[in-house]
This record gives structure tokens, C-alpha cells and sequence, in this order.
């Protein structure tokens, strides 16, 4: 009996270590840590604006959901009407604080509703701004469903060029999608990749790489659709379509090596070079020169144990003004170790696996950094681009008042306008400097 029962027992030990090294376990504590690192008040906020502009166009004012929030929504929504109505983008003190007041009486309401039950944020800009002769048609169904999704990806993109807002506020967005249930078009490739590369940079790796292989698989298989957009979000203006998709392929090679390159498992790493491989051999079919191609052919070399052949690559790296003073210093170090011929030396500096996806990933963010997204999505046709980029000026400017009443010292100096402006407006403001 006791044979037995040590038997089922170690039965169950090796069962459960292998379910913790499974790729759907170590995917499923990445959806996790996803929720936790946009468990903060400024992404929060920007999710009640977002619902206070979105359920004002809702039309079944019964709806649960819309009652429970109509009451803390209206001083937003009215900020929203003075900006595009009346041009008035300027966020007073009191506004501020009447708006994160709002927040607060409903912030934990905020945390567990979809967004996405309301109208879409184009229909709620049409409903409330736009001049409508004829009353809107809302969506509803498959029809909403993809209309969301490309209006979060649009906005992801919108948000990730936006000063103060950036990466985290695009993850929010990102998180929102469901790249799978877009129809099969450019938007869809675009928006997967965006996402694994913002995934990768808040080190979701199982994430990334599970939407970047998914993405793959879709490139190879669609070879026929044209890649606009993905052409002038990396400035290959010289490419064409063929060229294009070559080097789309490559980016996500090289995002999928680094997902697995910061894995734990050896498969993962043996994965990982072969990804760091067609990345780099589809960069040299191309003619591709930059910082990227240069940290990945280094890395390479000095993984194959022919450091000598990585010290071209290497020169061109350091002489980056993208690099930092150190991040140079560093280079040179490992430059100088295999000029001295010292080549277990040069693997233990500081040009590693973290270092060059540093690199690699500033580099990314900096051409991102330098698209033109509302200029590229007019030329492009994109149905309310102005409005959009107008309503996400706005979030911003929002969540810029906002977001300095969220410390208590910020509170009491607000306390002090509201007292200057008189007792009316610090009545409207009650509780919330308790």
C-alpha cells in the first residue's frame, strides 16, 4: 500500500512540473502579469474617460451599466464638448478635481467593466460633435466587434506617439484587441506585431511570442496582401511589396528570437538563434544597415565563438548616437577584449542578451517615435482620423490635470484654488479631500 502510495505521489510531482514548464502554463501566468501592470490610477482613468465618452451615446438609457455610471460622467464629457465644440482644450483646476472626484466615487466600478459594451469611441464623437442630419446607425454584432478592434489598434498606435501617454497606455489598448477575429487584412499583421513588440518590452515574452509566431504563420500564408501602412511605419519607402513583406518577416523573427532568448528553457534558446538567424539573414538579402542588424550580427558571431568576425558590426555599434555614453563604453570594453584576443572574456562583459534587446528595442521605439501617424492615416483614407487624434490630444490633456491630484500634496494646493474660486465650486467638490 505504501509503495503505491509513494508511486501516485511522485506521479503527481512529475505532473506538476511539467504543467509549470508547459508553453500554455507560462502563457497563462504572462495573461496574469498583463492584468497586473495596467493595475494603476492613470490607466484606470484613461479607461473611465474612454467609458464616460463612450456610454454618452449610448440609446437604451436603461442599461444597467449606463446608469451606473451616468452620474460621475458628465463633467468629462462636457470637457470633451468644449474642446471640439468650442475649441477650448484648456483644463481648469476646478475641472480637474471635479473630474478625478468623478473618478474616484466610481474607480472600482472603472476596474471591472469592458469598455466595449458602450458604443464605439467614433460613435460617441458622431452622436455628440459631429453635425448629423440623420440619426446613427450603431453597430452591433461581428460588425462591432471588428470595428472595435481596428478602432484599438488605430488608437494604440495613436497613443503609443503621443508625449506622456506612450507604451503603457498603448498596452492598455493592445490588450483590448483580438487580433485572431479581424478579418484577414494588413491592419491585422500590423496590429499583432505592435503588440508583441509592446508585450516583449514589458517582458511578457510567452505573450509576444505566442501572437508573433500566430503572426508568422498568417505572413506566410497570406502573401498576397499588400503592406501599405507596414512600409511607412518603418520608413521603406524604397521597397517594394515583395521587399516589403521580406523585411515585415524579419521583424518578427528578431522579436520572436528575443521573446525566446529571454526564455529559461534550452529549447527556447536554441529556438531563439535560429529566429536571431533568419532575422539576420533576411536583413542581408535586403541591404538593411542599421543598429539593429549591427547588435544582432555581433551577438551572433560572439555566440559562434568567432569574435574576430564580430568586431566590424561592433565598430559600426558604437559610433550609435543612438547609444548611451556608457552603453558605447561597454562596446568598446568588448572590443577591446578581442583585439587582446581574450575571448571568454568578451562574453562577459555587458554586451549580452539584455544588452543588445536594450538596443534593439530603443531603436524600434525611435522609429516609431518618428511616424507621422496622423499624416500617414489621412493620406491613407482612415475613416475620422482627425477626429480620433483630437479625442486621444484630449484624454491627454486630461489625464495631464488629472493625474497630479492623485498625490496628496497636489490635493491640499487644489484645495486652495477651489477656496479662491468660491464656496459654490468647493461644495460641487465635497469628500474629496477627506
Amino acid at each position: 500500500m505504501k509503495n503505491k502510495l509513494s508511486l501516485l505521489v511522485l506521479l503527481f510531482l512529475l505532473s506538476a512540473c511539467g504543467k509549470e514548464d508547459t508553453d500554455e502554463y507560462l502563457l497563462s501566468l504572462d495573461k496574469e502579469k498583463l492584468t497586473a501592470s495596467l493595475n494603476y490610477d492613470k490607466i484606470f482613468f484613461y479607461k473611465f474617460a474612454k467609458i464616460a465618452l463612450r456610454s454618452s451615446a449610448v440609446q437604451d438609457t436603461t442599461m444597467p451599466e449606463y446608469q451606473l455610471f451616468t452620474n460621475r460622467t458628465r463633467n468629462v464629457v462636457n470637457s470633451f464638448s468644449d474642446a471640439t465644440k468650442n475649441g477650448n482644450s484648456n483644463i481648469s483646476v476646478t475641472d480637474a478635481l471635479l473630474m478625478y472626484k468623478d473618478y474616484r466615487a466610481v474607480n472600482k466600478l472603472v476596474k471591472v467593466t469592458d469598455e466595449d459594451i458602450f458604443p464605439t469611441v467614433v460613435e460617441a464623437i458622431n452622436f455628440n460633435y459631429a453635425d448629423q442630419a440623420s440619426p446613427i446607425i450603431y453597430l452591433i454584432g461581428e460588425s462591432k466587434l471588428y470595428n472595435e478592434n481596428v478602432e484599438h489598434a488605430i488608437l494604440s498606435m495613436i497613443v503609443l506617439a503621443t508625449k506622456d501617454l506612450g507604451k503603457d497606455f498603448a498596452l492598455y489598448e493592445c490588450s483590448k484587441t483580438q487580433p485572431e477575429k479581424l478579418r484577414d487584412s494588413e491592419e491585422k499583421t500590423l496590429l499583432e506585431f505592435i503588440r508583441g513588440v509592446l508585450f516583449f518590452s514589458h517582458k511578457l515574452h510567452y505573450l509576444s511570442e505566442d501572437g508573433i509566431s500566430r503572426n508568422i504563420t498568417w505572413l506566410d500564408k497570406h502573401a498576397d496582401i499588400p503592406l501599405p501602412y507596414t512600409k511607412a511605419f518603418f520608413g521603406w519607402r524604397n521597397f517594394n511589396d515583395d521587399q516589403t513583406r521580406t523585411a515585415f518577416l524579419a521583424m518578427n523573427y528578431l522579436f520572436r528570437g528575443f521573446d525566446r532568448l529571454m526564455m529559461e528553457r534550452d529549447v527556447d534558446q536554441e529556438r531563439a538563434l535560429k529566429d536571431l538567424e533568419l532575422f539576420l539573414g533576411k536583413a542581408h538579402e535586403l541591404g538593411i544597415e542599421n543598429e539593429t542588424v549591427w547588435a544582432i550580427e555581433s551577438f551572433l558571431y560572439l555566440k559562434k565563438g568567432k569574435p574576430e568576425q564580430a568586431l566590424p558590426a561592433l565598430r559600426k555599434l558604437k559610433a550609435s548616437p543612438l547609444l548611451s555614453a556608457d552603453e558605447q563604453k561597454a562596446i568598446q570594453g568588448t572590443i577591446t577584449y578581442i583585439e587582446a584576443r581574450d575571448a571568454d572574456a568578451s562574453m562577459n562583459g555587458a554586451y549580452d542578451k539584455v544588452f543588445i534587446a536594450k538596443i534593439v528595442t530603443r531603436y524600434t521605439f525611435a522609429v516609431l517615435a518618428k511616424i507621422n501617424w496622423e499624416k500617414v492615416m489621412t493620406e491613407k483614407k482612415v475613416p475620422h482620423t482627425k477626429e480620433l487624434f483630437a479625442t486621444v490630444g484630449h484624454f491627454k490633456e486630461m489625464s495631464d490635470a488629472v493625474s497630479g491630484y492623485m498625490h496628496p500634496a497636489v490635493v491640499e494646493t487644489g484645495k486652495k484654488s477651489l477656496i479662491k474660486e468660491g464656496s459654490n465650486v468647493l461644495d460641487k467638490a465635497k469628500g474629496l479631500f477627506k
